[in-house]
C-alpha cells in the first residue's frame, strides 16, 4: 500500500470511524472464506453466540479462520488505523438471507476495532452496512442505541452507505455506530468479520 493511500485511510478511519479497503482480499481467498464459512453453519451446535444472520467463534471449529483472526493481513492495517496492537477476540460469518431481516443501529464495544470482509457485492438494495460519520467521537449522544432497539437513523446527515464488491474490506471502530436493512432483493450477501480489543494510543 502507498504512503499516501494509507494516510488518507488514517484521516477518514479518525474522522468518520470507519473505512473501506478496497479489493484487499483476492478472489481465490473470497471464495475459501465462502465456503468454509458455509461448512461451519453445519456445525452451529459447536460454536457459541447463534443468532439469526450470524455465526460466531468460526476460529474454534477451523483453523483457517483462527490462522486469519490473528495473523491475517488485515491486522497490521487495523493496528496502523487504531495506532495499537489488536488483540483478536472472535471470528463470524454474516449471512442475509430473509429479506426481510434488519439489524438495528448499534455499536459493538466500548473500545477496539471490526474487520468486515464482503463475501458478495453489497448494495443499498440487499443489505449492505451503514455507518454515523464521526459518532465513535460522540459516544455519549449514541448511548441509548441498542441493537435489540428500533431506532430509525435513516435520515440522519452523518449516515453513510458501505457499498462494497466481494473482496472489499470495511475496518471500523467498535464505538462506531452501524446498521443494515433488508435484503430487498434476495441476492447473497454474505461477509466475514474479525474483532479486535484493543485501546486507542
Amino acid at each position: 500500500m502507498l504512503a499516501a493511500e494509507l494516510k488518507n485511510m488514517q484521516t477518514s478511519f479518525a474522522a468518520d470511524g470507519f473505512v473501506i479497503a478496497q479489493g484487499f482480499f483476492a478472489a481465490d481467498m473470497v471464495e475459501e472464506m465462502r465456503q468454509r464459512g458455509e461448512q461451519t453453519l453445519a456445525q452451529r451446535d459447536r460454536i457459541s453466540g447463534n443468532y439469526t444472520n450470524v455465526t460466531k467463534g468460526l476460529e474454534k471449529v477451523d483453523s483457517f479462520f483462527a490462522e486469519l483472526l490473528h495473523d491475517g493481513p488485515q491486522v497490521a492495517l487495523l493496528q496502523q488505523l487504531m495506532a495499537t496492537k489488536p488483540v483478536p477476540v472472535t471470528s463470524s460469518f454474516f449471512t442475509k438471507n430473509n429479506t426481510a431481516e434488519i439489524v438495528n443501529p448499534h455499536f459493538d464495544a466500548h473500545t477496539g476495532g471490526v474487520i468486515w470482509v464482503a463475501l458478495d457485492d453489497c448494495d443499498d438494495t440487499n443489505g449492505c452496512i451503514h455507518f454515523l460519520r464521526g459518532s465513535h467521537l460522540r459516544q455519549q449522544e449514541f448511548a441509548y442505541v441498542r441493537p435489540d432497539r428500533s431506532n430509525d437513523l435513516s435520515n440522519h446527515p452523518d449516515k453513510g452507505a458501505a457499498v462494497m464488491k466481494a473482496g472489499d474490506m470495511l475496518l471500523f471502530r467498535a464505538t462506531t455506530v452501524h446498521w443494515s436493512g433488508p435484503n430487498f432483493d434476495g441476492s447473497p450477501r454474505r461477509g466475514f468479520n474479525c474483532f479486535y480489543t484493543g485501546e486507542t494510543a
